[in-house]
């Protein structure tokens, strides 16, 4: 569920989770990301890169900003540097931000501190700002760069969370093992849900895709 809107001191409880799709596969990832937190009542601001739209149309056969525009979020391009996210005064209303998916050229660029287009800028913005910054990395395999520059994210403050499904929750189809990244995504951000079994929760006796094994 979505944070109460106030505090009990009268103040108001952050309700913002600024989300970023960059050119990277996975844009399944980002549009049930987008739902799930609309879903909860959270409001949220949106940093496209030209590479995410042409990931989500080869995908998913889908226009990115106007699937986006469903949830009836604010959507910023890439190149619009003068958009709000660009600034550390505003992302520090917000409760965290996540990149869903996140490149290696983006991550390269955060590392780096590359501020290329406003999707790092806003990155860079939560590092520098010590808030919650979640890369949600779908590569693979990583080599020694990627990696240093993942360890060099990490150090700077960033959660590094690979889109890794686990499978003890039983998952039984492909929509499940969607919902359980984002739903560590949300773990991440300190977003309490329950759109996957966590470990130790009560899960069905049924192996799940184990079942479907032959």
């Amino acid at each position: 569920m979505a944070k109460e809107t106030r505090a009990e001191n009268g103040r108001e409880k952050k309700n913002l989770i600024i989300t970023g799709i960059s050119g990277a596969s996975g844009t399944i990832y980002a549009i049930r990301f987008l739902k799930v937190i609309k879903e909860m009542g959270f409001e949220s601001e949106v940093i496209v890169t030209r590479g995410a739209i042409k990931v989500a149309e080869k995908e998913c056969g889908i226009d990115l900003v106007s699937n986006i525009n469903e949830f009836s979020f604010p959507v910023y391009m890439e190149d619009e540097i003068e958009a709000p996210p660009s600034s550390s005064s505003h992302t520090v209303k917000a409760i965290g931000m996540a990149i869903v998916p996140c490149s290696i050229r983006t991550l390269a660029e955060i590392a780096s501190g590359i501020a290329s287009n406003l999707l790092v800028r806003t990155a860079l913005n939560f590092l520098r700002t010590r808030s919650r910054l979640v890369l949600l990395l779908r590569e693979t395999p990583l080599g020694v760069i990627e990696l240093e520059n993942a360890l060099k994210v990490a150090q700077a403050g960033g959660i590094i969370l690979p889109a890794s499904p686990g499978y003890y929750h039983h998952p039984k189809n492909i929509q499940d093992l969607i919902d359980f990244v984002v739903g560590k995504i949300l773990d991440m951000l300190e977003v309490e849900n329950n759109i996957y079994k966590h470990w130790g929760e009560d899960s069905t006796q049924s192996q799940g895709l184990c079942d479907r094994i032959s």
